[in-house]
């Protein structure tokens, strides 16, 4: 999958150096790029991100960087040195193959050593949501190049039918159209993820005389919230067993859906990043104007902390049903993106006050055998959902992308009738702008 991110590395030599990285690389494949560019032994250097020196074994999306994230080279205080990997590999029966293993050698040697006599090319490895797949690919990547330098690791096994392969190979040649629309649609997706950070982060103080109020305004939240669902059980843009109404189905005519919940499904790897202006390095200086800005902020954040009354657990719970009730008011929907390890993803809409096991019982309708039990959590870092928990009180309103992890997967027939991702998004923002327009037009009446 193309990308577009870097990490800027600071050399002992004083020298910037930009390394192009993905979701998947490595720090230690950073270390090694920049250390062989200007001469210097890779076993002898880490990396630091403010006091912070990062594992070299971490994998960049774990690591919390940032993109043009600025790292330095600092001088090891224990020399680097190269142990064995225990490697187990998973069959999709169940069975785990163990071995030990030094982290430079392949994949495929691998599969060789524990005589794995099948078809390497429709053998797929999964390890941290990469795939590895094919002979050429299998040959290619050692364990050093997945950040496995020492410790134990499992390496998922899957095959590949012939099926699959057309359905990959028709994704990595189609066409790529509408760059102006999914421009918009990031646009439109980067306000709404600002709107909801800028309302999270407006400060709700209480009074001490509000405190003996708490029970009877916990008692009114309660009971404007059930009137409020059973309005909404009218007004609803989707239920358990409906899809759009007609309104929204019209706007929508492009998008054949699966089923309930307004399903779809589309893979990941067909998401193409866009290219960017490459910047000079002295974009990244610090200057003296932006140290003035970053202390001033720094002390008005103190301030608030300061001035902060002392809340009693009453006042904060009863912030917190606030803040909840607020959310509902404002999204009377979810969207829900199921990923799965062979990178398609499967969405699909849910209201807020619905429980973790309605997700659950979604997915079902889908997989090949839905009597095998499984687990969905979100990440990082890694939180299995309690099926019983209300999808507002897991923080997954309005939107969220949760991970699956279980020995099914998939139909077959649901992969084919995947859907172009940016028709995906386009049809997201869509259902955004007419919810804001609906809300603004609720509040100008009101």
């Amino acid at each position: 999958m193309a990308t577009n991110k870097k990490v800027i590395v600071l050399a002992p030599n004083g020298r910037r150096q930009n390394v192009a990285v993905t979701p998947n690389t490595t720090i230690l494949q950073i270390l090694e790029e920049v250390c062989q560019k200007h001469g210097y032994d890779v076993n002898d250097y880490d990396l630091k991100h403010f006091n912070h020196v990062l594992d070299s074994s971490a994998i960049l999306r774990f690591t919390g960087l940032a993109n043009n994230a600025q790292v330095e080279m600092v001088p090891c205080t224990k020399k680097r040195s190269i142990s064995t990997v225990v490697i187990g590999i998973q069959l999709e029966n169940g069975e785990r193959l163990m071995g030990e293993y030094i982290p430079d050698i392949t994949l495929a040697e691998i599969l060789q050593n524990v005589k794995l006599n099948e078809d390497f090319e429709k053998i797929t490895l999964i390890y941290m949501h990469r795939e590895i797949s094919g002979m050429e690919a299998l040959q290619k990547t050692t364990l050093k190049s997945l950040g496995l330098n020492n410790g134990r690791a499992i390496l998922r096994l899957i095959h590949k039918s012939s099926q699959d392969m057309q359905i990959i190979t028709s994704i990595s040649s189609k066409p790529e159209k509408g760059n102006e629309n999914s421009k918009k649609n990031k646009r439109n997706s980067e306000n709404e993820h600002s709107s909801i950070a800028d309302s999270s982060k407006t400060p709700s103080f209480i009074s001490s005389q509000e405190e003996t109020q708490a029970p009877k305004e916990l008692e009114m939240c309660s009971q404007n919230t059930a009137n409020k669902t059973k309005k909404e059980e009218t007004e609803m843009i989707v239920d358990s067993g409906q899809s759009y109404d007609k309104c929204e189905t019209d706007d929508l005519h492009n998008i054949e859906f699966l089923g309930e919940r307004n399903a779809l499904v589309f893979n990941q790897a067909e998401i193409q990043g866009t290219t960017r202006d490459e910047l000079p390095d002295d974009f990244y200086d610090l200057t003296v104007n932006d140290a003035k800005i970053l202390l001033r902020d720094a002390k008005r954040y103190r301030k608030v902390l300061e001035e902060a009354p002392l809340l009693t657990s009453a006042q904060r719970q009863l912030d917190q049903t606030k803040r909840t009730l607020d959310q509902l008011n404002k999204y009377r929907y979810t969207i829900i993106r199921i990923q799965f390890p062979d990178q398609f993803v499967l969405q699909g809409l849910f209201r807020p006050m619905e429980t973790v096991q309605a997700i659950k019982d979604f997915i079902k309708c889908y997989l090949i055998d839905a009597n095998y039990d499984f687990t969905i959590f979100t990440t990082p870092p890694k939180h299995i959902l309690n099926p019983a928990a209300h999808l507002i009180d897991e923080n997954l309103v309005p939107c969220a992308i949760i991970y699956y992890s279980g020995p099914s997967a998939l139909r077959l027939d649901i992969k084919e009738k995947y859907v172009d991702p940016k028709k995906v998004e386009s049809q997201v923002a869509r259902i955004r702008a007419k919810i804001h327009g609906n809300r603004s037009h609720s509040m100008e009446c009101a």
